[in-house]
């Protein structure tokens, strides 16, 4: 039987987005464990300033920098800060097969002062630098099984995956047309590219990832599963209600270490409301959107490094294996 999981790992390149705060950059290194303990030669890449998600991939941290190349993190794990005037760069220098002259004109004042008022660059050459890494071969196949994208949030991450569609809707012809009608194709094609929403079940984020399929549909994209984080497990609901029943028969402690009664118990409260909140918004979450939503277990710390990761990884492994696939 086909899972979500062996759906999901068949896949080329899965974008991961989500309302900022939900853990989509825990999740996408989570997916990135994932698929390399299946044995996917894997790259989870960023576009941010300081590289977290080679922090947390690394098993033991290092000052390492991945530059232009994907970094081994662990075995067929690698992880790739992607930096957009750097990829643009290495995009002229294939371009005009004259490296030093294409350093030259992107470091002049000229082109620097052009890129300023072009919006959206970054985006589109930061997706050319995805199709570039999709389509490289090693011995006659491709150097990369899985690509996954901590995409920017919700917002600007929308704006991200139209930009191809804008520059398409401007230029007519040319190098540039070409080079993103390549990149519109990978998006589009469904056997290679998914969209990956994450969110919390709380109403504003369930609102967003709504929001974010529907738009993500329009835009001719395909959908992966929503994956739904910081879920209180329904195996501890007894528990806690055991809990709230004991603490209000105990007495005040006499001194420390343990805290107040009345703090033990409006934290047990607080669980127990959250779990209840939590159930609605994924019901709401699977009416409208016609499926149950993939659950990811509350954590009880955060996210900080590669230990922590695979916990969260083993977690999404079982969640995803669970759910039977509907197609190859």
């Amino acid at each position: 039987m086909t899972t979500e999981l062996a759906r999901l790992l068949s896949r080329r390149l899965l974008i991961v987005t989500g309302k900022g705060g939900t853990g989509k950059t825990s999740v996408a290194a989570a997916l990135g464990q994932l698929a390399a303990r299946r044995g996917l030669e894997t790259v989870v890449i960023e576009r941010t300033a300081a590289p977290a998600i080679q922090r947390l991939l690394e098993p033991e941290p290092s000052a390492r920098t991945s530059g232009r190349e994907p970094i081994e993190c662990s075995p067929h794990l690698y992880a790739l800060r992607l930096d957009p005037l750097d990829a643009l760069t290495e995009y002229l220098e294939l371009q005009l097969r004259v490296p030093i002259v294409a350093r030259a004109l992107v470091g002049s004042r000229a082109f620097q002062r052009l890129l300023a008022a072009t919006p959206g660059w970054r985006d589109l050459i930061t997706l050319g630098k995805l199709w570039h890494l999709e389509t490289r071969t090693r011995g006659g196949r491709p150097r990369w099984d899985l690509l996954i994208v901590d995409a920017p949030a919700t917002g600007h991450g929308l704006a991200f995956l139209s930009t191809p569609n804008v520059i398409r809707n401007t230029v007519r012809m040319g190098p540039l047309r070409r080079h993103t009608d390549w990149v519109q194709a990978l998006l589009e094609d469904p056997h290679k590219t998914w969209v990956v929403p994450i969110t919390l079940a709380e109403e504003l984020p369930v609102g967003e990832t709504l929001e974010l399929r529907e738009n993500v549909a329009q835009l001719a994209l395909s959908l992966g599963p929503t994956l739904v984080n910081c879920i209180e497990s329904t195996a501890t609901l007894p528990e806690l209600e055991i809990a709230r029943t004991a603490l209000d028969e105990l007495p005040e402690p006499a001194a420390a270490p343990l805290p107040p009664i009345a703090t033990l118990r409006a934290v047990v409260n607080h669980r127990l409301r959250r779990a209840a909140l939590q159930r609605v918004q994924l019901e709401r979450l699977s009416v409208a959107a016609g499926f149950a939503a993939i659950e990811l277990p509350l954590l009880t710390g955060a996210i900080r490094d590669h230990a922590d990761v695979e916990v969260l990884s083993r977690a999404l492994e079982a969640a995803l294996e669970a759910v039977p696939g509907t197609e190859p």
